[in-house]
């Protein structure tokens, strides 16, 4: 369940227009939160004043924060912000432990901020800091994708129902809750999809002791099976559930195409080092092909990776 009563909105230093912000602020007009908005900025230059005294170096970042706050105080201005709205530049040489920390000590209850775009490509273009924040917060994770304004008229939730793991288990409740926590608030009809991998290709055509058939049917019924109870404990309609074997990341897509979903609500295990790249982030590879907002949680007990 998520309880939204602190938001933070993560300004792009580069652009003018801010979907993020938008998003932001129509989400706390709903919830009647507190609305924090952040631009956490470095200059490379810095590192060259060493041969400088300590208070000329001090007064080299304090006119970059300014002319940064000077900046985002203009951007500002197109925006009918909430009353009580609250403004910062933070320096920080990385801003993604500026943002998750500024976040922790807000109390933040999500972190919003847009994606880039591409003309020649159709999905998202995520940024390193992107990737660190999916990978790296402990807070849910509002993806922005568009510039337009959404309704979220459907929210998809990627789910893994045949997996017994209690980890997987206590997350996919702790997603279903977050999802249908938006999905009361924007009038959303929620959706759940689970993918299961392909049933493994028999070593020989024919056994005469062993059904490959079966088996892919067992597997089939066992996670349709898995995903009836599930659905039916969240009071989920049937036509709103979908089985599908297949990689997650296509699976996923499909049904977001199929749906014409707005929100995907999925899971961030926020596997780093040696473990992401052999192993991969499911919610990585999902996000590289879809086109609409995606909200990322991370289990209970997650600890931001951040040194």
């Amino acid at each position: 369940m998520i309880n939204i009563e602190s938001i933070i909105v993560v300004i792009e230093p580069d652009q003018t227009n801010q979907p993020a912000l938008q998003r932001g602020i129509d989400l706390a007009l709903k919830t009647n939160a507190k609305l924090m908005v952040m631009l956490s900025v470095y200059h490379a230059g810095y590192d060259l004043t060493s041969m400088l005294s300590s208070a000329e170096r001090e007064e080299f970042r304090a006119e970059y924060i300014s002319d940064r706050y000077s900046w985002m105080e203009e951007i500002l201005q197109a925006y009918d912000l909430p009353e009580g709205t609250l403004t910062a530049v933070h320096w920080h040489n990385k801003v993604y432990e500026s943002v998750v920390k500024t976040a922790q000590e807000e109390n933040a209850d999500i972190i919003i901020k847009s994606t880039k775009h591409d003309p020649v490509v159709t999905s998202p273009v995520f940024t390193p800091l992107d990737w660190n924040l999916i990978r790296k917060s402990p807070i849910p994770v509002l993806m922005v994708s568009t510039h337009a304004p959404v309704a979220y008229n459907n929210i998809v939730t990627a789910v893994n129902t045949g997996d017994e793991n209690r980890v997987h288990s206590h997350l996919n409740e702790k997603l279903t809750d977050c999802a249908g926590d938006f999905a009361r608030l924007f009038g959303s009809d929620l959706h759940l999809v689970n993918a299961y991998p392909p049933s493994p290709v028999p070593i020989s055509l024919s056994s005469p002791s062993f059904s490959y058939s079966n088996l892919d049917r067992a597997i089939k019924n066992h996670h349709n099976q898995a995903l009836d109870m599930f659905g039916e404990r969240h009071r989920i309609r049937v036509a709103n559930r979908y089985v599908k074997e297949g990689l997650p990341e296509d699976v996923i897509a499909k049904i977001i195409k199929k749906t014409d979903a707005q929100l995907l609500v999925i899971g961030s295990v926020g596997r780093i080092g040696q473990s992401s790249e052999t192993i991969g982030n499911t919610a990585e590879f999902v996000l590289n092909k879809i086109k609409c907002d995606v909200l990322t949680i991370k289990p209970d007990g997650f600890i931001p990776p951040l040194h």
